[in-house]
């Protein structure tokens, strides 16, 4: 089948009533001179279009009906777009889940969605028999479903239209306004909103030939070919050169504060922060390029509106935001859960106060924590002036503990009770850090309970 046939097929995908999101997504991805990713190597391999379309065929044949979740295990990569193609033609709703995840993960996720087929390597599809029925509720079927990166817990599945998706798209391009010809070498998983939407989607639409390696490989990758645009998590900053990154045309930095030594270094770059959740498409705010003034700034809204307002917790502000971009809701098996709005303003949870026009991060209303006498402690500033080598906790006794990274910080003080820093080794850290690189608090607090 012709890339001419392929469009057409879209459009009568997209008239399937049963759809709420129309056919943007799709008339966009087929009105394309070409649609093709590089390989991890960098090779080219083609118009991924006629074999999506065979992929999408496929599906159908097995039964699906339109709105039907489709697990999508696959890498990212050129088969990683067939597989969005695919459920895009198909009118099922395309589910990335990253293949590394350990398979109790990987089955309580198809669990949590009601999933009705898997999709693996070499286009292999097994159905869930329980779940090949139609499982879009009143308010349709999202056309993705993205997992939350879990940094409070397990990761929850948030079902997203094609609207909210392109609208952060072309939101946050007229921002970045990066060139057709632009190089984007990336890493960040396609499963996760950070680099399913503003590195894929993104680049797709409007960039030039995307590439996307493994991550440990990236480092050595990223120097040596030239790349001119990055989309990354503070972490793998620190593993790259400062010549490499003030080559760059320009970026979005997200996914976990930046303060330190790494944001004085990314003040001599191109690169601007960005600031989101998978529940809002996921971004929201971006500062400007080389706008490194303020630890845990979050810069200032893009494409939708934010506002603070003052939290349950006294002396505190949190951050409310409401805009094309919201998700449709949470997913169970049999519905979707809409978002928990206040008047149209999705609650975030992250306290913030006002800077230059834009936001700087106090933390999250769910990492505040109480000791036993009753006392509310906000751990985020205390953290501060250390540089990212501390970690509080303490949530229930009778002072804070002060976890150490690397080293302990020379005359550590807290202005509230604490008990001695205590030194966690390398493998405490990893245990306790999420794929966006954060740090989970919560995961710190039992996992040195445990121990």
């Amino acid at each position: 089948m012709s890339t001419g046939d392929w469009r057409h097929t879209q459009g009568l995908a997209a008239r399937d009533a049963r759809r709420t999101t129309g056919a943007s997504l799709f008339e966009r991805l087929a009105s394309l001179p070409s649609l093709s990713v590089l390989t991890s190597e960098g090779a080219p391999v083609g118009d991924l279009r006629d074999r999506a379309h065979a992929l999408a065929r496929k599906l159908r044949e097995a039964g699906l009906e339109p709105g039907a979740r489709v697990v999508v295990v696959l890498p990212n990569g050129p088969d990683f777009v067939v597989g969005l193609l695919a459920c895009l033609q198909a009118s099922v709703t395309f589910v990335p889940v990253n293949p590394s995840l350990p398979p109790e993960e990987r089955n309580r996720r198809l669990e949590a969605i009601g999933a009705a087929a898997v999709l693996t390597p070499g286009d292999t599809l097994q159905l869930v028999p329980t779940r090949q029925g139609h499982t879009s509720s009143a308010q349709g079927a999202p056309a993705v479903i993205l997992f939350t990166s879990g940094s409070m817990g397990s990761g929850r599945p948030v079902g997203l239209s094609e609207q909210a998706l392109l609208h952060v798209v072309d939101t946050h391009h007229q921002v970045l306004a990066y060139a057709p010809d632009t190089r984007v070498i990336g890493y960040l998983p396609w499963s996760h909103a950070f680099g399913f939407t503003l590195e894929l989607l993104m680049g797709l639409l409007y960039a030039g030939p995307l590439r996307s390696v493994p991550p440990d490989a990236f480092p050595g990758v990223f120097a040596s070919t030239p790349s001119d645009f990055l989309l990354s998590v503070p972490r793998m900053l620190e593993r790259l050169g400062d010549a490499e990154l003030q080559r760059l045309r320009g970026g979005v930095v997200g996914g976990a504060p930046v303060r330190g030594e790494l944001r004085k270094r990314l003040g001599k770059t191109r690169l601007r922060i960005g600031y989101g959740q998978t529940e809002c498409g996921p971004g929201a705010s971006l500062g400007e390029p080389g706008e490194w003034a303020h630890d845990d700034f979050l810069g200032r809204p893009v494409g939708c509106e934010m506002v603070l307002r003052d939290s349950s917790e006294e002396g505190h502000q949190e951050l409310l935001l409401r805009g094309p971009n919201l998700a449709m809701g949470y997913v169970a098996p049999d519905r979707i859960e809409p978002l928990a709005l206040d008047a149209g303003w999705l609650v975030t949870g992250d306290l913030a106060k006002t800077v230059d026009g834009g936001f700087v991060s106090q933390g999250r209303r769910d990492e505040l924590f109480k000791l036993d006498n009753g006392r509310m402690v906000n751990p985020v500033p205390l953290e501060l002036p250390y540089d990212g080598r501390i970690l509080l906790i303490g949530s229930g006794g009778r002072a804070v503990q002060p976890l150490a990274r690397g080293e302990l910080p020379a005359n550590f003080s807290l202005p509230v009770p604490h008990l001695p820093p205590r030194l966690m080794p390398d493998s405490f850290w990893s245990a306790c850090t999420t794929p966006t690189g954060k740090v989970s608090r919560r995961r710190a607090q039992q996992l040195f309970e445990d121990s």
